[in-house]
Formats: C-alpha cells, structure tokens, sequence
C-alpha cells in the first residue's frame, strides 16, 4: 500500500519538473545549450560529424526525471538548424510502470532528414516520441567512439552526463512543445 507522504512526494515531483519546463530565460538556455553541445562534442568522438551532417540539432541540456510507479520528467531544450538558434522547446514525459529514484540527464536529438525535421517545427501542437516519429536512442559513454555508420535513423537521441538513480531509460512518450519567446 503506498502511504500518503509518498502519493505527495510524487505530485510534487510532478509539480517541480512541470515548473522547470515553465519557468524559461533565453539567455540561461542559450548558455547552457551551447555548452552542452560543446561538451559532447569534446567528450565524444565523433560527434562532430554527427553534427555537422544533421539537418537539425536540439539541445536538451538538463532533464530532471523521478518518481516511484508513476514518474514525471521535463526540461527546456533548444533547436540549431544550421548551426543557428531557430526555436526553444519543453519536454514532458510521464510514465508509470517499475520506476523508482530520481535522476538528471542531457539529450541531444539529431534530425538527419529534412523531413524528420520539418515535421518537427510544423507540428502545431505537441510532437511526441514514438507516434510522431521513431527516435533511435544512442548512449554516448565516457570516451567511446560513436559508430557514425549505424547512426544514420531519420532521428537519433544521444543521452549522456546521468546524475543520480533511476530505473527507466526510455524516451517513448515523452512530448516536445513550442515555447514562447
């Protein structure tokens, strides 16, 4: 039986990452966009070819995810189109199965065809991983090579720099929208 305090700790984890994803300043974003990316690029080898191929490129420097049974993640990420800021997004994601702990993570989203990523910007509403389109999900580890022959899906995530605990690794369902500038 789950106990009271526990049902409130999970609404309010829901509640913090459903602010981080409201709460939004350009130029923070911007900053750590930027390093996020350059981060990746540094750590990883051959990411840059990644990049410079991509049609798109969004950033996600920070996302916060937790829960026990049902879980909630959200963060602010930012698109390139050749290699310039085009728009600002939040992700959301909730989910409920074996979930347990408390984590952070950086994502970036690479769109490899121009369809993939017009499909992206024109969606009106929300895109959603998995319905909208199939995302490919890479890890990058500390120091390995990303093999940019079998990187080459219409959309490719790469997570990497996870913080803290927690037993889900899926981005299925998670949802992308358009923030106001």
């Amino acid at each position: 039986m789950i106990n009271k305090s526990l049902i409130g700790a999970i609404v309010a984890l829901g509640m913090t990452v459903a602010a981080q994803v409201q709460a939004f300043d350009a130029k923070t974003q911007d900053a750590e966009s930027k390093a996020t990316l350059q981060k990746f690029e540094k750590d990883q080898p051959g990411a840059k070819a990644i990049i410079g191929s991509a049609k798109g490129v969004l950033v996600c420097p920070k996302i916060t995810k937790g829960g026990f049974i049902i879980g909630a993640s959200g963060g602010k990420c930012t698109l390139y189109v050749a290699s310039k800021k085009a728009d600002y997004f939040g992700y959301t994601a909730v989910k409920y199965g074996f979930l347990a702990g408390i984590s952070s993570y950086a994502m970036i989203m690479v769109f490899n065809e121009e369809a993939a990523l017009g499909k992206f910007r024109s969606n009106k509403r929300e895109w959603e991983i998995g319905a909208d389109a199939n995302v490919a999900v890479a890890k990058a580890g500390a120091g390995g090579v990303l093999d940019t022959n079998n990187i080459k899906g219409p959309v490719v995530a790469f997570v990497f720099g996870e913080k803290g605990l927690m037993a889900d690794a899926s981005l299925k369902g998670g949802r992308f929208k358009r923030l106001d500038k």
